[in-house]
């Protein structure tokens, strides 16, 4: 039996291993201003000059502060490719600067623009910092209230296929594949109906699966699955197998109290920014104005979910990924 899960879109594939215990406030951001710049704290030495122009161990300590998950034994060669970089970057540096780039009116621009959004994540980093940490009993609480992450956590193997149909198969599809009990009667029914597909197995950690999807897998048993809509089709998910690999509370405590204080930060970041905006002189012009009248909020920063439970808890999961970063807009069950 198959369940019709809408979601906007979901992946059941490993993703790239990412840091999902901290908040991020904001990604992407180009500090124009590092290389070559003098500083007057921090560590002085100089690694390399260009034309007399010194990069000094501090910028390199300060790369490295924005590289995620480093350990020990790669701090020094990420360190050399560092180095590489900021000379490869003073170089490209004084050529723009010869040919009057850096007082090029866009480039100009795009610099403010660069130290607007620097000093707004810097104030609302130390708005985050203030969150106070969880308690023992909130940690037990939240182990205790998620026993498919943790007493029940399961290993689980699916069928995934992927089809692309218009609105108007989709209803149809959906009827008959509630019959299907296994890839294979799957499979058929598709070649049967010339639906195109690519099907594919995928072997995911209970940790790696949205919540609100996780609540709803772990009810499933073999040869049962999944119905999730996206763009331009649907992604059928099928369950193969399971193997239980249960995590006690003392090997999730750390993870869980990481992810506690994430929800805290966010939220405090979240309430800050509200009351900002509720006490500020806002208003707007030209094609603009209907925004003031729709109170749509505007914030200055973009602002990522939550990030979900990592793997800490746990050696033999795999790759993590976000367990509330996609939305269910609905439910319903197909019987």
């Amino acid at each position: 039996m198959l369940m019709l899960l809408c979601v906007t879109s979901f992946s059941l594939k490993h993703r790239p291993s990412q840091n999902l215990l901290c908040v991020v406030l904001c990604g992407g951001l180009v500090l124009l201003a590092g290389c070559g710049a003098k500083t007057a704290s921090g560590p002085t030495q100089v690694v390399a000059t260009v034309a007399g122009e010194e990069i000094t161990e501090l910028q390199v300590n300060q790369a490295l502060d924005r590289q995620q998950g480093l350990k020990p034994d790669q701090v020094e060669p990420v360190s050399r490719k560092l180095v590489a970089g900021l000379v490869e970057q003073e170089i490209v540096l004084q050529k723009a600067r010869n040919l009057k780039l850096d007082r090029d009116q866009r480039v100009v621009q795009n610099v403010e623009a660069a130290k607007r959004d620097v000093i707004v994540r810097a104030y609302l980093e130390r708005i985050a910092e203030g969150a106070a940490k969880p308690s023992a009993k909130e940690i037990q609480t939240y182990f205790d209230d998620n026993p498919a992450l943790f007493k029940q956590r399961r290993i689980y193997n699916f069928q995934e296929v992927s089809v692309q149909v218009n609105d108007s198969q989709k209803k149809g599809i959906e009827e008959q594949l509630t019959s299907l009990k296994s890839p294979a009667a799957l499979d058929a029914f598709l070649k049967d109906q010339k639906i195109p597909a690519r099907s594919e197995r995928t072997t995911v950690a209970a940790e790696n699966i949205p919540l609100p999807l996780l609540q709803r897998v772990s009810s499933l048993n073999a040869g049962q699955g999944l119905i999730i809509p996206a763009n331009g089709g649907m992604r059928i998910v099928m369950l193969l197998s399971a193997q239980e690999a249960a995590v006690t509370e003392d090997k999730a405590a750390s993870a869980i109290s990481a992810f506690l204080l994430s929800q805290r930060k966010r939220q405090a970041v979240e309430k800050e920014v509200a009351d900002l905006r509720t006490n500020a002189k806002v208003e707007y012009f030209g094609k603009y104005a209907s925004l003031a009248a729709s109170g749509v909020p505007v914030k200055p920063v973009s602002i990522a979910p939550t990030a979900g439970l990592a793997t800490a808890a746990s050696s033999d999961a795999s790759t993590p990924s976000s367990n509330s970063a996609v939305p269910v807009a609905a439910q319903a069950t197909l019987k």
